[in-house]
């Protein structure tokens, strides 16, 4: 676990009167920000941005299992752009609000720099009152706010205890926005037709993924599964001169967006790879943003820390981190190349070196300006050897791999299929779904019979291998260095295919002996229509 200390001099606030709003923030003593300003533009963006933040840390939904203590959002005041981020407690989501500075008019002293900000599910509720037809005011500061509740305020401290994987998590999922990956901008209309397709259509069946799928010459298409729903998105430039599909977890979480896109001119989607982070930018204006990250392998816990290995560790020339990091404390930001100009060092080594130092907390990449930014997370730099312990077997895997010791043998698609009923808008509607395993066999380095089963979702389901690791553990310890070899390999090689299709009359027989024969197991009992127990209630 790792704790953090807060000390607020007094609880946030929030006022409103006739003719004034006061948005009050406290921050971490500790780490001292201030900025007072009058929200001369864009006050129902900025109110609808932070309100989406405050739902991603407060609202208490299925997909969150675990209760830890909530760490506060952080802000960021820079000269072009102030910054709030927050991370979700089951590690599945980031969110960030991204204010351009020309909608504030700066009440005396400016000091910029990263902090904790007081944030409570209160607080979050009673943004509600801001409103246009009222002089609207942020003050963000140490010093603490008059509190005319009686009882209430005063000096106050708070230790939060967070996961060390909860840590890694956030720090990886911010470096993940640095990935090379394909970027798309769609209408707000397309992808709100997808995220009301699933508030009101739930599938009680995995798969559960959503896809997008790139023709040359063509715009990018969703596809929501298991109905095959498809959902054009026109004007989705991808530029992909080769057919190519990019699937991605955590969908449910869109709902996050729903109250934003009516209000929204573009989104713009980064893709990173399969499993791997995504990211939604909603432009409430030229000058309001919410970024919304979300994660798809929250199942993949093997290191026991968060299960989204981006490789991106430590930079380990101390030097050029060193360097890299003094000079966005001097600028606050930069791009890759003003840092190579900058330094005078190589970019391949620059480009590390700013990804790592995401790793650790001290930078953030500003994924909308392309922008590298100087960020301190934590009031104290994280213990990288706890948040990044050496795994031998993970670079074992990556020596194997370089050396060009790996090599698939043979790969091969397992598929089960059952006819389901799916609800859908307009009615119940009968798909064949179909799970898939993907079987590989391979060659790693002196292990000539190494095999592994992942499932559509990426989850390692059965590995085998002679090394004496795998022999003394099995995969109680996770997967030897082999297994993770040939699994590094074998994702990149995997094809999407369609997670359903309309039965064919074998199928539907099939089914119909299947209820035939439940009906019988019950004595006699009879089974209404699309009541017949099966996984499609479950």
């Amino acid at each position: 676990m790792t704790t953090f200390g807060l000390l607020y001099a007094t609880p946030s606030v929030f006022e409103s009167t006739r003719e004034r709003s006061l948005l009050g923030l406290s921050v971490d003593q500790h780490r001292p920000v201030r900025f007072h300003a009058k929200v001369a533009k864009d006050v129902l963006p900025l109110r609808l941005a932070l309100q989406a933040l405050g739902q991603l840390i407060w609202h208490s939904d299925e997909w969150t299992s675990t209760w830890w203590g909530v760490l506060d959002p952080i802000i960021t005041v820079h000269p072009d752009r102030v910054f709030f981020e927050a991370f979700s407690q089951d590690q599945s989501a980031y969110g960030m609000v991204i204010v351009d500075r020309e909608c504030f008019e700066p009440e005396g002293e400016v000091a910029c720099g990263t902090t904790n900000v007081d944030f409570t599910a209160w607080l979050w509720s009673a943004l509600g009152e801001l409103r246009t037809s009222r002089d609207t005011h942020l003050r963000v500061g140490a010093e603490g706010f008059e509190v005319r509740t009686e009882g209430a305020g005063g000096r106050f401290e708070q230790k939060v205890e967070v996961p060390d994987d909860w840590v890694r998590g956030f720090l990886q999922l911010q470096g993940g926005m640095a990935m090379p990956g394909t970027k798309l901008t769609v209408r707000p209309v397309d992808l709100l037709a997808a995220v009301r397709f699933l508030t009101f259509t739930k599938a009680r069946v995995s798969p559960r993924a959503l896809r997008y799928e790139f023709t040359p010459d063509q715009d990018a298409r969703l596809v929501l599964e298991p109905w095959e729903q498809g959902v054009p998105l026109r004007g989705a430039v991808h530029g992909h001169t080769e057919p190519r599909t990019v699937r991605t977890w955590g969908r449910r979480r869109l709902r996050l967006l729903e109250p934003l896109l009516p209000y929204a001119d573009s989104v713009d989607v980064y893709l990173k790879g399969r499993a791997l982070p995504h990211f939604y930018s909603v432009h409430l204006g030229p000058r309001v943003r919410f970024v919304l990250g979300l994660s798809g392998w929250t199942a993949n816990r093997w290191t026991g820390t968060a299960g989204m290995d981006l490789l991106l560790e430590p930079e380990r020339d101390e030097a050029l981190a060193t360097r890299v990091l003094g000079l966005l404390r001097e600028r606050f930001h930069a791009s890759t190349e003003e840092v190579v100009q900058a330094l005078g060092a190589d970019k391949a080594r620059v480009a590390a070196a700013l990804a790592a130092q995401c790793a650790t907390g001290r930078v953030m990449f500003d994924v909308e300006a392309r922008r590298w930014r100087h960020r301190e997370l934590f009031a104290t730099p994280v213990d990288l050897g706890r948040m990044y312990p050496p795994d031998p077997r993970r670079e074992e895997a990556e020596r194997l791999t370089a050396a060009g010791q790996v090599v698939v043998t043979s790969e091969d698609v397992r598929e089960t299929r059952k006819v389901r009923k799916l609800p859908t808008p307009e009615g119940p509607v009968l798909r064949e779904v179909v799970h898939r395993d993907w079987v590989v066999h391979g060659s790693v380095g002196p292990q000539t019979a190494v095999e592994l089963v992942l499932n559509d979702e990426d989850r390692l389901l059965f590995g085998k291998c002679g090394c004496e690791f795998f022999r003394e553990n099995l995969m109680n310890h996770g997967p030897c260095a082999h297994l993770l070899a040939l699994l590094r390999l074998a994702k990149t090689r995997r094809q999407e295919r369609a997670s359903s299709a309309a039965p064919s009359e074998a199928a539907l027989d099939a089914r119909r002996m299947e209820k035939a024969a439940k009906r019988e197991d019950e004595d006699g009992g009879e089974a209404l229509d699309g009541e017949d127990g099966d996984d499609d209630n479950r």
